[in-house]
């Protein structure tokens, strides 16, 4: 009889352990709830307060760039735009006329920084799209916003800006001073939203001199000067060839994937947190939650419209 009580205790104890095991496994549903100020206002912060948060929290605002719809978006359709400007200035005699100013791009140059590389890649001209300074001054002188569409590729795509300067024909003959400032590539996805492809910085320039040297580093080549770059031609008696080349573009659409924003995680607790929108509109805004342990994860999606005045 003692024997049998007690293989009943040790059956039940294995069973309890057992029961408690399988309930260990299992992850639970986020069950969070949200609620936020309707009276939203550009400018102003929202106040969004959150029940139950689960572990992990992330959240999607809506605007551009940050919209659940596109997480999975590593494609984008659109125009392909590019703009910058120029300025130029004390260019005397032959050269007031030279049109040394060459806007080209390349498909199978190597990038290298080579004079031997760029000489050897094909480099298609198209200065004809975009308007430099010709004028003895240093006022800038915008391109003009130009469709290049056309030059969508898988390939990298290099740009350059080229100064082809002629030597000394006349006296008098001076190249004078090239400036090159805000260089701006996009891809415009439609009227209102464009995802910026390049600038200044990003990926950047590299200067390659083909032809025209000068004992003074400052002279006959292109130099970065804080947000610009410029070439000074001084009174050359040789002809000046410098390049200024992007390093690799992407025009082939390929974009980004819209990241949400995480607002905690495991270890943290969150009750409450503000966002700003800074313009007016219909928003839609997208929580989404998960809990995970070493058995799985369970995920929930809560979305919402908010209206910012």
């Amino acid at each position: 009889m003692k024997n049998q009580k007690y293989l009943f205790w040790i059956i039940l104890l294995f069973i309890i352990v057992f029961q408690s095991c399988e309930d260990s496994e299992v992850v639970e549903t986020p069950n969070f709830t949200i609620s936020y100020d309707m009276q939203a206002k550009a400018g102003e912060p929202v106040e969004f307060s959150i029940v139950n948060s689960p572990q992990f929290l992330s959240f999607f605002s809506g605007e551009f760039g940050k919209e659940y719809k596109n997480k999975d978006r590593t494609k984008a359709e659109g125009d392909f735009t590019v703009s910058f400007e120029t300025s130029r200035h004390y260019q005397d005699g032959d050269s007031r006329l030279d049109g040394a100013w060459r806007f080209m791009y390349s498909t199978d140059y190597t990038g290298s920084g080579s004079v031997a590389d760029v000489e050897a890649a094909t480099w298609v001209n198209i200065s004809d799209r975009v308007t430099f300074a010709t004028e003895r001054t240093y006022n800038k002188t915008f391109s003009g916003i130009t469709d290049i569409t056309d030059l969508s590729t898988d390939k990298p795509v290099y740009m350059a800006i080229r100064i082809l300067a002629e030597g000394k024909k006349t006296e008098g003959n001076r190249q004078g001073i090239f400036d090159f400032f805000s260089f701006n590539l996009t891809l415009a996805l439609d009227q209102t939203n464009s995802l910026q492809i390049a600038d200044m910085n990003t990926p950047g320039f590299f200067p390659v001199n083909i032809t025209g040297e000068n004992s003074n580093p400052s002279f006959d080549n292109w130099i970065l000067r804080d947000k610009s770059y410029r070439m000074h031609g001084g009174s050359a008696e040789y002809t000046n060839d410098d390049w200024l080349i992007t390093k690799p573009l992407n025009l082939s659409g390929t974009v980004a994937p819209d990241r949400g924003e995480p607002l905690k995680t495991y270890s943290e607790k969150l009750e409450n947190f503000s966002h700003t929108y800074q313009n007016p509109g219909s928003y839609t805004i997208t929580f989404v939650g998960r809990n995970e342990t070493i058995y799985g994860s369970e995920e929930t999606i809560e979305e919402f419209t908010i209206l910012v005045e």
